[in-house]
Formats: structure tokens, sequence, C-alpha cells
């Protein structure tokens, strides 16, 4: 007998209505007419197969012999959606039953004003907050979690960090809150970095067939609340994360699975840690983000030490149709700092509130040395001798190297020792080490500038951006390359940041400095035709710091004044620094030249912004009218080429006695036309376990205390 299809498919409807006549009944609450509804539902039926396909044993294994699944599935997919947290009914009733206290959460003694008022539960769905560095806007973030968790609000926490070194530091102290507020049977706390993935401090074994081991027992309830963990899509689905923003923006990316991570967000409060408006792309895509998520019932909070008026209007129009005009300059100077910042029916209210109550005055100048490594080099050893624990902040990676080598030559040549060592290697930190090395550097910058310091002696440490943010430092003086204002802020951030007896600090540094490098004569219009020291637009566009605007007016502000109130002027420097009419004050003063590089950022920008309007998921179009791109187009969550990812399997020796296995290549030392499938090959261990070195493609490279260095290509290195 031939198959019979209309008779197949007629006999699968009937069997359907009898074993699921619910879904064949009266409709009592039709479901939202809305395209944003369609997308939310795809994501839930993704995640629902995801799930429905798992085969382990109490999932859903392949169907055993007499088993009638119409009849079992219902209790598979309760205990499956139980056993990996989705349900999280038990954490909630646990905080009904004894509800925490500030204090008990955090182990202090009690909460800051700011973090009291970011836990309002009134101030709406979309809420930012600003405040400096060291304020406790972290804790702030996470006890607004704890209360709208506990209202049942939301079901789920994704803590977004700019960086996985951020991520990772935050991950440890989110580990520690969850373990005082559920002492017994917590939720599994999910580190959500690809390639770092770890549930509960646990890191998984992969296997083949895409297969996970975790350290504990298969059987363990604990292992199967880990399934969260591991795969990135699932990173969203995990009742409590840690990450990075880019596993967020890919909720709203025309990408796989963007639907399920969407989803599995809408439930959640996302915290943007360090959301600045710098990155037009990524700005885009936060906002087209937020949209989303907001529509669909989801939370959010969005921190910043250095947000300006025009970014803040933007994202707390978000969610409420007409978008606001930003303030005046005056009137952005003016607002409060620290805020809390929320929606209300009458338009954007800024609410004061009271952050760190340690208030420094900074004292600064500018230095006419960003071409000098050794008189840099000279000014840190003259301080480090005096006993002060100096951090030298420059804006690329040869600039910092070129000034630790200067420095060890005066050590050498002096016979003191300030350098700035890791397991007894001199060196540097930046963002060129291995995913192996890098914590490394990371604990060794903490102990020894840190707010537990291991000694007394004078100390130097030289770096970049890296050590703006996320680490604890606490330095007595601060010599750093100029920068753009918010970036600057950050950097001062990094001094003086515990309040400690004079004793501590050396004479003389007891109050906090900062030197300022600025270039040749103070002067910026070289610049503006070649990028110099991370100053300046490429070419095509972009840069370290390409709008030479906001550093021109930096530098005008610190040279206007000798000193200044820290956390009370960060609104008056961040506003007269990046607000449009104060850039257009600097245009005019400067002439046509400068009115060029203004026309070049802004069509950078709106071409930027253009690209990522193309790269978002539309949730408000119809569901069949979204278009994916082809499998060749590339879309990621940071505008640029890819880096590349480097194996070394058998792992070679680093230079700080840990094996690498990884190197991350950046986008320009990659060599034009190398595979992707290309293998580093030729590789020689440097003597006395310096490191190594490799060649990719047609570039030779070395590993070595300096960090990652491409050398001369291949070709190059011929006679001639």
């Amino acid at each position: 007998m031939l198959y019979d299809p209309a008779a197949t498919l007629t006999s699968m409807g009937e069997r359907l209505k009898k074993d699921y006549p619910l879904a064949f009944g009266e409709c009592q609450q039709p479901l939202p007419d809305e395209h944003a509804f369609v997308h939310l539902f795809a994501g839930l039926v993704q995640m629902a197969d995801w799930l429905g396909s798992d085969t382990r044993e109490k999932f859903f294994p392949y169907t055993a012999p007499g088993e009638d699944r119409t009849q079992t599935a219902a209790a598979r997919a309760a205990y499956a959606v139980k056993s990996i947290g989705l349900d999280v009914s038990v954490w909630k009733n646990a905080l009904h039953g004894q509800p925490p206290t500030f204090s008990a959460a955090f182990d202090v003694p009690e909460a800051r004003p700011m973090q009291v008022a970011a836990a309002d539960l009134s101030l709406g769905n979309i809420v930012v907050l600003e405040a400096e560095t060291g304020s406790g806007k972290t804790e702030a973030a996470l006890w607004r979690f704890v209360q709208l968790f506990e209202a049942d609000k939301v079901d789920s926490l994704y803590f977004a960090l700019p960086t996985r070194v951020a991520a990772t530091q935050l991950y440890q102290r989110v580990l520690a809150l969850v373990a005082r507020l559920w002492p017994q049977d917590p939720p599994v706390v999910v580190r959500a970095l690809p390639g770092y993935e770890a549930a509960d401090d646990q890191e998984k074994i992969s296997l083949p067939d895409f297969k996970v081991l975790w350290p504990d027992r298969p059987d363990d309830a604990k292992a199967h609340q880990r399934w969260v963990a591991e795969s990135p899509k699932r990173f969203l689905a995990a009742t409590i994360a840690v990450g990075t923003i880019d596993q967020a923006l890919l909720g709203a990316l025309k990408v796989k699975h963007a639907h399920m991570r969407h989803a599995l967000l809408a439930r959640s409060l996302l915290v943007v840690d360090e959301v600045h408006a710098s990155d037009a792309y990524m700005t885009v895509l936060l906002e087209k983000l937020l949209q989303a998520h907001i529509k669909a019932g989801g939370q959010a909070m969005l921190l910043s030490a250095t947000l300006g008026a025009t970014a803040r209007t933007r994202y707390i129009s978000i969610g409420h149709g007409k978008k606001l005009a930003p303030p005046s300059l005056a009137d952005a100077c003016a607002a409060a700092y620290p805020a809390v910042s929320f929606r209300k029916p009458s338009g954007i209210c800024l609410q004061a509130v009271a952050g760190n109550p340690l208030h420094k005055t900074v004292y600064w100048e500018t230095r006419d040395m960003m071409d000098e490594p050794k008189q840099v080099a000279l000014l840190a050893a003259q301080a480090a001798a005096q006993g002060a624990r100096v951090l030298v902040v420059r804006n690329t990676v040869p600039a910092a190297v070129a000034t630790l080598k200067a420095l060890e030559g005066l050590t050498l040549a002096q016979g003191g020792d300030w350098l700035f060592k890791v397991n007894g290697v001199s060196t540097v930190h930046h963002s060129r080490y291995s995913r192996q090395d890098r914590p490394l550097l990371d604990q060794a910058v903490e102990a020894q500038l840190g707010k537990t310091r291991q000694d007394t002696k004078g100390r130097v440490i030289i770096g970049t951006q890296t050590l703006e943010q996320s680490l604890d430092i606490d330095a007595d003086l601060l010599i750093t390359d100029l920068c753009p204002m918010d970036v600057l802020l950050q950097r001062l951030g990094r001094m003086h940041r515990h309040a400690r007896p004079d004793a501590e600090r050396p004479e003389g540094y007891r109050l906090p400095h900062a030197w300022v490098l600025t270039p040749a004569g103070n002067d910026l219009t070289p610049m503006l035709k070649r990028a110099r020291h991370g100053l300046g637009r490429f070419r095509d566009g972009g840069g370290v710091y390409p709008d030479l605007r906001m550093v021109e007016a930096t530098k005008r502000l610190i040279r206007a004044q000798p000193s200044r109130q820290i956390p009370a002027d960060n609104r008056m420097l961040v506003e007269h620094a990046t607000h449009i009419e104060a850039l257009q004050g600097i245009e005019n003063d400067l002439g046509p030249d400068w009115q060029k590089l203004g026309q070049a950022i802004e069509g950078d920008t709106s071409a930027r912004r253009g690209v990522g309007h193309l790269h978002t998921l539309p949730y408000d179009e119809a569901f069949s009218d979204v278009m994916f791109p082809d499998g060749d187009q590339k879309i990621a969550t940071r505008l640029g080429a890819a880096d590349r990812l480097v194996i070394f399997d058998p792992p070679q020796p680093g230079p700080f006695q840990q094996a690498v296995k990884q190197l991350a290549l950046r986008h320009h030392q990659i060599p034009e036309g190398v595979s992707p499938d290309a293998l580093p090959v030729d590789i020689a261990v440097l003597p006395a376990g310096a490191g190594f070195e490799f060649t990719l493609g047609s570039a030779r490279y070395r590993y070595n205390r300096f960090g990652l260095e491409r050398l001369k290509a291949l070709d190059e290195n011929k006679p001639t």
C-alpha cells in the first residue's frame, strides 16, 4: 500500500486533539496580537526545543518500550524546567520567609543612601545610576535585583560588564552574595564567558558530541542546574549570571538563537555596567536591546561614572514613545551628581543621592613629555624612591613598554627596585597577554597597589587602559597620558581610592596629584593629520580616542584650574568635554581644520549607527518579514575586524611560569590571506623560560614579559 500523506496528517491531527484537548477548545484569553509577542514566543519555542531535545536521563531520552510520551512528557518537562533552575519559586520563598537586610547581604554595617534609593521599586523598569568610581554602584544594582526578585518582578539577573576581566572580578563577589542570601541550596551562579564558563566556580570539561562533564557527581542536582552553563547560547537561562555585555547584545542581533536569548532575558533584571556613549555601534545595539527587553516586560539598570546628558536622555526615553530632547550644556552641568535617573509621566527625573562619602581634591597639571618615555620613567622613579605607589597609564602598548624599559634602565643605574613584577619578572599591564597570564597580572596589581598592600616600599606600575576599571587600585600618584575627560576621571578614580592615615602615604603624596602627559608644545594639531599616542582619527575612521575635540576640551579644563573637587565637579567636567555645544565651541575657536574633524566624526558616528540598525533584529516588525543574513556575512557585537584565537597544543612555557594554551591576536596583527584553519608553526622557546616565538601565515610573533608582539613579516627578514 502506498503511503498517503493526507491520511497520515489527518491521523496525527486526530491524535493531537485527543491528547491535547485544551489546545483546541474555546480560547478564553486570546494571546496578544502584536509583532513583539510573536518574536518573544519564537524564542520560547527555541528554548523548549533545545531543552526537549536533551536526551540525558530524566530529561527526554529516547522513548522506552511501552512508554506513551504524551503521558510522560508533562512530568519530564516539569522536572527539566525545575532542575535547570527556570523554576525559581524555591529561592523566592526562601527570601519571603526571611527577608534579607542589606548589611547581612553584603556583610557591611549599613547601606549608603544611594544604594537604598536605587532599590526603590517605584522607579520604573529602566533606571540609570550615575556615581563616581568606588561609590558602591555594583552593590546598589545587586540590591535592586534582590528587591525585584523578592517582589516577583523578575526571575533572574544578568550582570553585563564591558570586559572579561571585569566580569571575572565581579563573579567572585556575586558568589559570596548568593551564599549569604541562600545558605542552603542556593541557585547556581554562572560565569557567562565563552571559554571561561563556570557554574558555582566549577569549570566544565568538554567531551565529544557537544557533551559536558562537571567535576561533581553526574546525578547531583547541581549538575543539572549547570545545564545553563554548558553552552553560551544557554547562559541567559541562568537564575544569576555574570558576563560581558556581548552575551546580552546577541539577543538584539540577526544571529542564530537571538530569539531564544531575547526570551530568556525578558525575565531578567539586566544590569549594564560602565555605560558610555563613545562607541556609536554598540550604543545602537544597546538601545535596540533595551527597547525589546522593556517591551517584553524586562527590567534594566544602567551604571556609569561618566555618562553625559545626551546619552542619559536617550536611554531613559526608551519604552516611552516620543524621545525627549537632551538638555542644554548649562542645564546638563546643573544636573545633580551622583544621581538616580528614571522616567515619570512628566519627563525624566534626576534624583540626587549621596554616593561615596570619601571626597577628594585632585591636584592636576599637564607635563609636556608624552614623547619622552625616559622623562616619564624618571618622574615615576623619583616618586617611588620616596615611597610612593605610582600608577603610570599610557594610551598605547608601545608607549607602556618603552616607559618600562626606561624605568628598568634607571633601576639598574640607581640601584633601587621599584619595578612591578609577577613571579619575580618585571612587566607591564595591558590586554596582549594570554588568558592564563592575565589573572596573574591582575592579582599582582591588586596585591602591590590595592587596598591591602603587601609592604611599604615604593612601586611603579605601568600599563594601558586595562588599569582604568575593575581593578581595586589605590595609587599615591597618577601619571597618565592625555585622554578624553570621561576616561581621565576613570583613571583618577584609581588614585587615593581608599582613606588611609597619613603615615601610610609618603610625605609629599598625601594629597592626590595627577600629572597629565601632553604632546610636544601641548599642541594637538599634528594629530589632525596623523594619529599618535592613541590620539586622533585614523584615515578610514576610528581610533583609540579619535575625537580630538574632546581631548582638546579636556586639556583646557586641566589647564584652567589647578585642582578639582571629586566627585562634586564630575558632572561639569564631563559635560564641558563631551556635550555637543562644548565641542562646537572648540571647532569655532580653532578653525576650519577642526570643523572638518567634527564633520568627519559626525559622519563616522552616523555610519556606525547605520550599520547597527542594519544588524539589529526589528522586534516591532512582523516575524515573517524579518530576513536574516546568509552564512557568509559576519555580524558581531563589536564593530570591526575579528580577533584571532591561536591555540597551542601542547601548551608553551610562558614568561611567568604559567603554561600558555591560547593567545588572542588583534585584527591588525593578523597577516592578510592567512587561512582560518592555519596553526602556529616553527615554535621556538626563548632562553631561561622567557617565553616563545611562533609563526602564523607570513608573520612571526614573540610572546614574552612585554606581551604579544608581531615581528617583521617573514619576507622582510630576508637580506636585501
